[in-house]
């Protein structure tokens, strides 16, 4: 009788631990207000292209700093349209891939309340120049990406005291 028991016990006890559990739901991510936006080539964030890294880096700069980040990718519309339009959604910062140099520049200054990182192909790195622009190695693109959103939070915990 002991033996019938112990087993009837031990099917209950195997059925519990193996039985499937709800799956946990789904939780919004609570963001700050505030937010980081990419530029990137025609190419967008796929693999291989230069957009691809720094979405990568931004998104984990977002996980660790709740910043909300988005990217578009550039079309025929123009740079400095597109460049425009991210400043007018005021984007805290604006960073740019595998975009030509001279339309950031002439963004930077038409906007020179925004800030701007520039990730650069390696030997364009000097293109720029704008007081509100930070240019940077594709290789130096991670530590100033972390490095800005840091700085990004705490504008805007400085602005919102």
């Amino acid at each position: 009788m002991w033996l019938a028991t112990a087993v009837v016990a031990a099917v209950a006890v195997t059925a519990w631990i193996v039985w499937p559990r709800p799956a946990a739901a789904p939780q919004a991510r609570q963001y700050l207000n505030v937010s980081a936006c990419l530029l990137t080539g025609p190419g967008g964030v796929v693999t291989g292209t230069p957009g691809a890294p720094v979405w990568a880096e931004m998104e984990k700069a977002s996980l660790a700093t709740r910043v909300m980040v988005s990217y578009l990718p550039e079309t025929g519309s123009g740079v400095g349209i597109m460049l425009n339009t991210m400043a007018e959604r005021q984007c805290g910062v604006i960073i740019t891939t595998g975009t030509a140099p001279a339309p950031v520049t002439a963004a930077a200054k038409a906007n020179p309340r925004q800030h701007y990182l520039v990730v650069a192909p390696v030997g364009s790195e000097t293109a720029v120049t704008a007081a509100n622009v930070v240019v940077v190695s594709a290789a130096a693109a991670p530590a100033r990406i972390d490095q800005t959103f840091r700085d990004l939070v705490a504008r805007t915990s400085l602005s919102a005291s």
